[in-house]
């Protein structure tokens, strides 16, 4: 509910709230000498868990201090948003929310073959917030009463089920089919579970008749009409509703932040993918973007046409950062550290920030295991959607196809002391290759713009123009192998200040000097085998903006790089990588 006042003709000015996890982040925009810009920003703890339980809270309080830094009222003495924007320049013209606090939502996946119908059905469901429970397959070597006790012990919310051509096999999709109505019905009233069939067209009736007694059913699209096809997008489609329902409604205190606003509360993933899509639509190039997030982290690739996004809910530097261990050994995340750690440390500083997500690395050491956590969350997300995408092959690894921007936000990301650790850490996590700027989302505002830019995209434009982005640099990095010390690349950097011709040698990355925000004609030409787009050694003539990181990064330890075997040697080149990039 939101209190009445005087009407202006247009919006004029926004206040959008970023509910997450852990933090809730609410920013002002507003007119400013007749261009939109970032009044302010603050976060503050979420307050969606106990005690408080109740989102909204978190939502007024970051309101207030907003208040506070502006000295522009936005909320009425009953704590309710002033809407639109009173005479008297109280209030806001324009409130929209976007959430990560609600808890994923518990599937149960039901399919014919693992390769098959279960990859295409955990592909569809990475488009939002999700835990997978269990799953019944033709290769489940449980009995059928334990796949009744599966079906009832993992109390799902979503039992999404795949499986068969649109004219193959009907009989044993249905025979597992059999099971999951008989544990649908064991647990009676008390929860009834949403179906998504997603399987043979010819079975839509059966299943209905089999599980529409215990269940609510919808059907979509076949994910695999035939074992060459996918289609996702119908599926995606009801599952992202029923997510929206289930989950973000049903959050406590959600509804009077429905009531500030004019526009459907939005999982903050997807606000993510529509910011990087706008990007990609506005430069007509493709986006990457990162999110490592404390409950989950997110990928995007996004290009002119369209965006998709893959969530990983059992990823994130908080709560589930335990299940790192049963994805990767100790010993994979602690190759990235520089400094002695033991397997148990390692071990122990991931379990403790399981159990406490606030706590801040104090000194270099728990600071580089932080941040190798981080490269190998983003490593294990990336695989992973890397696999679904079907990303090309660099050597014996997928690497992301090649785009123009790099989109990273995160509080690891965000907080690192210096910025060449950010860049070091995204380089070392996704492997890519091209040429490519990197832009960090130091303010958190992303999500923001992502539910701004539908109502007001001059809004979105001209903030990303006043430079609300953390501008990093620009990267090149070729694709290739060589000996190493020996060259990969020649440099020709020419400024107003100064010009510069180097090399570089295979096996290295270094910084070559641009000032931040200065532009710089550059040419490179990669010897040999070495590709940086264009076919080996062809080279390219640009003009580039130097970033925070201080210039042109050229990494050229290869695609896909291979850490050294003997731990002293892997310390001492990974101390030389953080000091090549700034220490």
């Amino acid at each position: 509910m939101t209190t009445e006042a005087p009407q202006v003709e247009k919006y004029e000015s926004f206040l959008v709230a970023d509910c997450g996890s852990t933090h809730t982040t609410v920013v002002l925009f507003d007119m400013v000498a007749g261009a939109y810009r970032l009044i302010a920003r603050t976060a503050v703890p979420t307050t969606v868990h106990a005690p408080w339980f109740d989102m909204a809270q978190g939502v007024q309080q970051a309101i207030t201090h907003i208040s506070e830094i502006t000295g522009r009222k936005l909320l009425n003495e009953q704590g309710r948003l002033i809407r639109p924007v009173r005479t008297d320049g109280t209030g806001v013209d324009h409130f929209a929310a976007v959430a990560s606090a609600a808890q994923p939502l518990d599937v149960l996946l039901v399919g014919l073959f693992d390769e098959v119908s279960i990859t295409s059905a955990r592909k569809t469901l990475r488009s939002v917030y999700h835990h997978e429970k269990d799953r019944l397959t033709l290769s489940d070597q449980r009995r059928p009463h334990e796949q009744v006790g599966a079906v009832v012990q993992s109390q799902p919310e979503l039992i999404l089920i795949a499986g068969g051509t649109d004219d193959g096999a009907e009989d044993r999709l249905l025979q597992i089919v059999e099971s999951v109505g008989l544990g649908i019905s064991v647990m009676g009233d008390s929860h009834v579970p949403e179906v998504i069939f997603a399987g043979n067209i010819k079975l839509r009736e059966r299943v209905q008749e089999m599980l529409g007694e215990y269940a609510h059913v919808q059907m979509a699209n076949n994910l695999r009409p035939t074992l060459e096809t996918e289609q996702l997008d119908d599926a995606v489609r009801l599952i992202t509703d029923l997510y929206e329902e289930l989950k973000i409604n049903e959050l406590p205190g959600v509804q009077e932040l429905r009531d500030w606003g004019t526009s459907p509360i939005l999982p903050t993933a997807h606000a993510f993918g529509g910011i990087a899509h706008y990007f990609a639509a506005l430069h007509n190039q493709s986006v990457l973007g990162v999110d490592l997030g404390s409950n989950s982290v997110s990928l995007v690739t996004a290009n002119p046409e369209k965006a998709q996004v893959s969530i990983h809910s059992e990823l994130g530097t908080g709560h589930p950062v335990a299940n790192l261990l049963d994805k990767v050994s100790i010993d994979e995340i602690r190759q990235w550290v520089s400094v002695e750690v033991a397997a148990a440390e390692m071990a122990d500083y991931i379990f403790n920030k399981s159990l406490h997500p606030f706590t801040l690395s104090t000194d270099e050491k728990t600071l580089q295991m932080e941040q190798a956590v981080a490269r190998t969350l983003i490593g294990c997300a990336a695989a992973a959607a890397g696999s679904d995408a079907h990303w090309p092959f660099v050597g014996e690894q997928r690497t992301p196809p090649p785009f123009g921007l790099l989109l990273a936000r995160g509080s690891t990301l965000a907080n690192a002391p210096r910025p060449g650790q950010i860049v070091l850490m995204l380089l070392d996590a996704l492997q890519p290759t091209g040429i490519f700027s990197i832009a960090l989302d130091r303010y958190g505002v992303l999500p923001a713009l992502g539910a701004l830019a539908a109502y007001q995209p001059l809004a979105v434009i001209q903030t990303l123009e006043a430079g609300v982005l953390s501008d990093l640099g620009w990267v090149i990095a070729p694709t290739g192998k060589g000996q190493l010390g020996k060259k990969a690349m020649e440099v020709s950097i020419e400024s107003e200040r100064v010009s510069f011709d180097g090399e570089i040698e295979y096996g290295k990355i270094e910084i070559f000097p641009i000032a931040p925000g200065k532009s710089a004609k550059v040419h490179v030409k990669p010897t040999g085998r070495f590709d940086i787009g264009f076919g080996p050694g062809q080279g390219k003539k640009m003009t580039l903006t130097g970033g925070l990181v201080g210039g042109l990064v050229i990494d050229a330890r290869g695609r896909p790089f291979a850490l050294p075997r003997d731990v002293a040697d892997r310390r001492s080149l990974m101390r030389k990588w953080l000091w090549d990039m700034g220490g």
